[in-house]
């Protein structure tokens, strides 16, 4: 069982199907999530996930073991045409009815924004890995959920698959097997 970080990327707030992915450096995650504050165009609208809801959190997983969580979107500033600076936490805080998970538009006006990722504030929240160390390219990834909730407060599928597992004798326990890392170009 190997330690690495694991990135989830997903708009679970609105029902679409996200996943999870495997970075064995931080080099590998940091690029990774530099590559998603660009935009991209739809019907004639500059859009960037961040800022239609996407759920991105980091995990830390620790010789096989879920060991702490961090939700991304606090750690990424939008900085708005009128001035305005803001981390997209809180920019997307009025889009949704968490509890019914619906989006509330209209969405603010967010055209021709700019994102930046503040990867010092970022790493200095994930725990460090500990040996053994996953690596570029490692196969049969595994993660294996037991014990308390590292983050409970994190949008996340990690908190479907506890409350699918919350009946049985074992509580969020299994083992999810995620393949080989992604390496970022």
């Amino acid at each position: 069982m190997r330690s690495f970080y694991l990135l989830e990327e997903s708009m679970c707030v609105i029902g679409e199907v996200g996943y999870f992915r495997p970075y064995a450096t931080t080099e590998e995650l940091h690029a990774r999530l530099e590559s998603k504050l660009s935009h991209f165009e739809s019907m004639g609208r500059l859009l960037n996930n961040f800022l239609l809801g996407e759920s991105v959190n980091v995990w830390t997983v620790q010789c096989g073991r879920l060991a702490a969580g961090l939700d991304v979107t606090e750690f990424v500033s939008v900085h708005l045409l009128d001035g305005a600076t803001r981390t997209v936490s809180t920019h997307n805080q009025h889009r949704y009815d968490f509890s019914s998970r619906k989006r509330t538009d209209p969405p603010p006006a967010d055209e021709g924004a700019r994102l930046s990722l503040n990867w010092d504030g970022t790493i200095a929240q994930l725990p460090p890995l500990v040996a053994p160390l996953a690596s570029p390219g490692d196969e049969d990834l595994v993660v294996q959920l037991e014990g308390s909730h590292p983050a409970p407060d994190i949008d996340s599928y990690i908190n479907e698959l506890m409350e699918s597992q919350a009946d049985t004798d074992f509580p969020w326990f299994g083992v999810l097997n995620y393949g080989s890392p992604t390496s970022v170009p």
